[in-house]
């Protein structure tokens, strides 16, 4: 099976998708995630790449990682080596179907898409008594469109990728600060944030701003992109439809857009996949999309990687603090690892908002 995306004005051809059995079928069934690594990588000397959240991991990799000396733990040496927070049980699982289902060319999994599939740890991993596990999806495969490759959508387009570089945010960490800037002149949340993401960068992490001050137009999409494409029947798909609309007219919202695929419900869920892939969203809300702190500057979605085994914090109020992340439960992701998160909150006056991966709000309003 060859997977091959091609893009025709911004409509892909999406490949095969994964479909996570939960069992053994090549590797060994064995406790030892050393062997199954082992496994794994000669199954994969000529087979495709794992693209994991931009890392690429291949048969190179993975004997690496099966040849970490016994005094390690595995999972925290995979971690260490991609800088995500990997979930390697099930991350051995989705790689034994992408070998035993035939799978020949690369294997994306944004970081959204592998902290939705279980791959990634994902926040109810570690706020809520809940796991998110791989057992029993569906992962899609194909590269999501980069939004800096379409044009924007035009008034009366049906739902599609195009629609996510209509209302846009700023390309640049530097432009999004600015935008609060914009809408908040005497607030310094841009100052904290920067702060933050400084220090963090200086001691080794990967750190990028994604958003801050967001049209409601550009929230309103997000989340009818994301609920549509949840959508698993016809009658299903009108009923959202039917309710995206209703909300548009309450709302006052001028977004042109066609929720209805002309190719009928199918189209119009694939469309909306392909929308919300794009936006690289795994939670959104019918609150948040009406009332977000993103709009009018008063939200940051914050992501950084790979912090160090000992991180230096030190906050706009001047107290520093010193995190011990060295032991193997932690994964090294700011929006993952409790401690940091509340002490952030207390001396950078923000607020984490757990359920949703990246999201700050600022406390001082």
């Amino acid at each position: 099976m060859t997977l091959i995306v091609l893009w025709f004005c911004g409509v892909s051809l999406a490949q095969s998708p994964i479909r996570a059995n939960g069992t053994f079928e090549v590797l060994p069934q064995t406790t030892d995630v050393r062997v199954q690594l082992q496994h794994a990588a000669w199954h994969l000397v000529d087979g495709p790449v794992v693209e994991l959240a931009g890392v690429p991991v291949d048969a190179r990799r993975l004997a690496k990682w099966a040849a970490t000396p016994s005094a390690e733990d595995v999972q925290d040496a995979v971690r260490h080596d991609v800088a995500r927070a990997v979930d390697l049980d099930d991350f051995l699982l989705l790689l034994d179907d992408v070998i035993a289902q035939g799978f020949d060319s690369t294997v994306v999994l944004p970081a959204g898409r592998a902290r939705s599939a279980g791959v990634l740890v994902h926040p109810t991993d570690v706020f809520r008594t809940a796991s998110r596990t791989y057992v029993g999806r569906t992962v899609q495969t194909d590269r999501p469109t980069p939004q800096r490759w379409v044009p924007p959508a035009q008034d009366g387009d049906p739902l599609g990728v195009r629609w996510t570089t209509r209302f846009a945010n700023p390309g640049t960490a530097g432009g999004q600060l600015e935008a609060i800037r914009s809408e908040r002149p005497n607030s310094d949340l841009p100052e904290r944030v920067a702060s933050l993401a400084a220090q963090l960068e200086a001691q080794g992490a990967v750190v990028w701003v994604t958003s801050t001050a967001r049209d409601p137009r550009r929230g309103y999409l997000l989340w009818g992109s994301f609920i549509l494409s949840r959508a698993d029947s016809e009658i299903g798909t009108g009923r959202v439809v039917t309710r995206l609309e209703k909300a548009r007219q309450d709302w006052g919202l001028e977004v042109p857009i066609q929720w209805a695929h002309p190719d009928g419900w199918r189209a119009t869920v694939r469309a909306a996949t392909e929308m919300a892939e794009t936006y690289d969203v795994v939670y959104a809300t019918e609150r948040g999309a009406r009332s977000s702190n993103h709009y009018g500057g008063f939200a940051v979605d914050l992501v950084a990687l790979g912090l160090p085994d000992s991180l230096v914090l030190v906050g706009p109020d001047g107290v520093q603090q010193h995190f011990d992340l060295s032991g193997s439960e932690h994964t090294r992701d700011l929006s993952l690892e409790p401690d940091v998160i509340r002490w952030v909150e207390r001396h950078f006056r923000l607020r984490k908002l757990d359920s949703d991966y990246p999201h700050w709000t600022d406390t001082d309003r």
